[in-house]
């Protein structure tokens, strides 16, 4: 890694055990990569550099910065910057995607109205139609649902 070693009061050599097979199995496929494939000990080295900001992090709630930068992996970005040329695309692909949640929501207020409808009309002594349920004849939300929605959606508009 071309890091310089420093005189340390700690000795720089620790001996440790892995017990978890999991550890063992990642430890082993980095050890493919080619900078890993004849030191054990600078994979070690970068994990430790990689994890140990994260876990002091979370341990103690104090973000650290390593003085030296060691070659940390990187995720890659889960958006990609477009061309102007995806651009028509992207949309296109944000709008499928809102209309396909939109038919879910649909279809899911849907079955919960039949539920609840069927459930009404069990408690009000009267058996429900299995061939309106089936068909989603029953599928009408009630009529306060319909007002608590309708103020739901005005609110929102209230706050845009």
């Amino acid at each position: 890694m071309g890091r310089k070693l420093r005189q340390s009061e700690h000795n720089p050599s620790i001996y440790f055990q892995i017990f978890d097979e999991d550890i063992w199995l990642m430890l082993d496929k980095l050890m493919t990569l080619p900078k890993y494939a004849k030191s054990r000990t600078s994979l070690i080295n970068n994990a430790l550099a990689y994890g140990l900001p994260k876990l002091i992090e979370d341990e103690f709630g104090e973000k650290t910065l390593n003085a030296e930068p060691y070659e940390q992996p990187t995720e890659k970005s889960a958006v990609q910057i477009s061309t102007e040329n995806d651009h028509d695309e992207h949309i296109a692909e944000v709008v499928r995607l809102l209309q396909e949640i939109i038919m879910n929501t649909t279809i899911s207020k849907s079955l919960v109205c039949s539920l609840f409808n069927a459930k009404s009309a069990e408690l009000k002594g009267k058996p429900p139609s299995a061939i309106k349920f089936d068909s989603g004849a029953m599928r009408d939300t009630p009529t306060y649902m319909t007002k608590y929605e309708i103020d739901r959606l005005n609110e929102m508009d209230e706050e845009d």
